[in-house]
């Protein structure tokens, strides 16, 4: 199948890698590196995203779920003039040679790219010289004609003919070509079969053809009888051919061992090997910063490739050793040590040592950071920590981390945003936590700040977390004026019947307060949004739009300004519509009360809140502030890196 590769780095050039989908990672990194080395930028440090998940080496394509002509991201690395290919690379220049390199000990993934070209440069010279032989074979065929056995042309003309037809073609740049190309191994084993029977031929009749010149001797160099200079030539041509025959099969079955090897080879094998733990450790806690980088990368595909490297990094001390680098200036180590930490984090025991080593301050702080890539590991480390252990909740929001996700929530990409939600979503789920976020300022202006994301998930995760906060403190919904005016503004931005539901239970909490209720009604948009949440199928979401305009008739100007908004046509079109009997009768009774004067407003039903809202939505589909957690299923938080560029 065949995978896309695009970059920022080089707009005008979309890459290719054709691949199985039961490769590596690394094997699609493979194809890059033989790419960049073709137009000189075989230093780019880079990484591979797909869907806004980073690619591990060590994972199969499959694992990801990436289907054939997908499109993937490659991602430069590090900004440094000094970072080299793939963290690991060291060599200064592409001048240096393979064999220096090899001899000073440099187990380097450019070694092994030199590698793999060195193979293919020779795989082209063999391909050459087989054309080479290929055309002696054609010049010998065709003398075969002059010769004492000239009927060994039939078979000789056939073996060339197939030699020809199906002969692979190769360079290095476009690799395989040609129509019968994967047949190649095929064509090694019949040429071999028919050049060895050829050759047995070949050689048949050299022998027999200088014995009788050997017994004639030539005396005198008389070229009579069976020393005719046709039997000498029938001789040295025979000859001749075993020679070009001998030479072909010995040529093809190099290449038959050569075609074996498939780009990607030698480097898949060296990004994905186990190295030694107490080596990388040593390495990690070096001063130096290219050895320290080196060694973030490596820890990093090791807990990636199984549980165990997680258990054996962890008792090696890794854990004490991620954090450090995690904090350390060099962006690549920074956001290698993250990543590390994200595989080990999978394991509950790791994550729950992690958490009593306080290595959550570490990755809060890191929400400061001014590398977006590093900001968003960081917060997909912190939400598996909310969404896999409720007692490791608290230690989020502990030490100013509630602010520390403000922070990421203004400052993050989209894709940050989005987990800064989810993060925001689980943790409300926990009672202490979410009046903790009820009290302060901070986590809702950053919430509101997330519902004008354009993302959809991020608004559903922002207003389901503001549903739960609501249950806490109404107030503090009710203090938000700005998202009031996101609210009443989201019509214009989707058209999804869920989030309408959650908007309308949260625009409830505002018509339930008289100062935010005036607000409302006096809003120019009023009539436009709660029209089109009423125009929703959604029975639930018609009742609470019937309740939010018998909240702005609960005094006599309110209702007048009810009145010169139109909202009356709402309710009609609700009444008229409606396929739930109890929102039918709500919507009469709004009607009939807008249309009666101040003398009237007594015959409203004189429900409390919670009378209302269980009257309205029955025993099962309630809403609002007591069925808040209720109402929706508890979605799971988008992984960031697991969304499309």
């Amino acid at each position: 199948m065949i995978i896309y590769v695009e970059s920022k780095a080089f707009p005008c050039k979309t890459f290719l890698a054709v691949v199985k989908p039961s490769d590596k990672i690394a094997r699609i990194r493979a194809h890059l590196l033989h790419i960049l080395y073709d137009i000189g930028r075989e230093d780019l440090q880079f990484k591979l995203r797909y869907k806004g998940q980073y690619l591990r080496d060590a994972f199969f394509i499959e694992d990801y779920d990436i289907p054939a002509n997908a499109v993937i991201k490659m991602l430069p690395v590090a900004k440094r003039n000094d970072t080299m290919l793939d963290i690991r690379s060291i060599a200064s220049t592409m001048t240096v040679s393979v064999d220096a390199v090899a001899t000073q000990g440099l187990q380097d993934v450019k070694v092994e790219l030199f590698r793999e070209i060195k193979e293919f440069i020779r795989r082209e010279k063999m391909i050459r010289a087989f054309d080479l032989i290929i055309y002696l074979m054609f010049l010998v065929t065709c003398l075969t004609l002059l010769t004492n056995y000239w009927y060994a042309f039939g078979w000789t003309a056939v073996f060339f003919a197939f030699t020809v037809i199906f002969r692979p073609y190769y360079n290095r740049h476009g690799g395989f070509t040609g129509n019968y190309t994967h047949w190649r191994f095929l064509y090694c084993i019949f040429y071999v079969v028919g050049a060895v029977g050829l050759l047995g031929a070949s050689l048949y009749y050299t022998c027999i053809t200088w014995i009788a010149v050997a017994a004639h001797g030539c005396k005198d160099w008389v070229f009579v009888d069976d020393c005719s200079h046709k039997s000498v030539f029938t001789a040295v041509l025979f000859s001749s051919h075993c020679v070009i025959l001998l030479a072909s099969t010995i040529l093809i079955s190099l290449l038959f061992v050569n075609f074996r090897l498939e780009k990607g080879d030698y480097i898949e094998k060296f990004l994905v090997q186990e190295r030694d733990i107490e080596l990388v450790m040593k390495s990690a806690r070096s001063s130096k910063v290219k050895e320290k980088r080196t060694a973030a990368y490596e820890l990093a595909c090791m807990a990636a490739s199984g549980d165990d490297n997680k258990f054996r990094i962890v008792a090696e001390g890794g854990l004490d050793v991620l954090m450090a680098m995690a904090h350390c200036d060099d962006d690549a180590t920074q956001e290698h040590a993250v990543e590390a930490i994200g595989e080990l984090l999978t394991i509950q025991s790791i994550q729950d040592n992690f958490v009593d080593m306080n290595g959550v301050q570490t990755l809060t702080s890191l929400l400061h950071s001014e590398n977006s890539r590093i900001m968003q590991e960081a917060t997909v480390n912190l939400y598996t920590i909310v969404s896999e252990s409720e007692e490791n909740k608290s230690s989020v929001v502990a030490d100013h981390g509630l602010d520390d996700l403000a922070h990421a929530a203004y400052q993050g990409t989209i894709y940050c945003q989005r987990t800064v939600a989810s993060i925001y979503l689980e943790l409300a789920f926990n009672a202490e936590i979410r009046a903790q976020m009820a009290s302060r300022n901070m986590p809702a202006q950053a919430l509101v700040h997330l519902c004008n994301s354009t993302d959809p998930e991020t608004l559903r995760y922002a207003l389901q977390t503001f549903e739960l906060l609501a249950i806490e403190s109404s107030e503090m919904i009710c203090a938000q004026e700005e998202l009031m005016e996101v609210l009443l503004d989201l019509p214009n931005k989707t058209l999804d019947e869920k989030l309408y539901l959650l908007a309308g239970k949260i625009l409830l909490y505002y018509a339930e307060n008289k100062m935010t209720c005036e607000m409302l009604v006096n809003h120019p948009s009023i009539r436009d949004a709660l029209g089109m949440f009423a125009r929703s199928h959604d029975t639930i979401l018609q009742k609470v739009v019937t309740k939010v305009i018998f909240c702005m008739m609960d005094t006599k100007e309110m209702k007048l300004k009810a009145r010169e908004q139109q909202l009356r046509r709402v309710l009609e079109y609700i009444r008229d519509n409606s396929l739930d009997r109890e929102a039918w009768d709500m919507a009469d009774q709004g009607i009939q009360a807008m249309e009666s004067d101040e003398g009237n407003l007594p015959t409203l039903p004189m429900l409390s809140t919670l009378e209302k809202l269980n009257k309205m939505g029955g025993e099962k589909q309630t809403f609002g502030s007591k069925t808040s957690l209720g109402s929706d299923e508890k979605p799971e938080a988008s992984n960031s890196s697991n969304t499309s560029d």
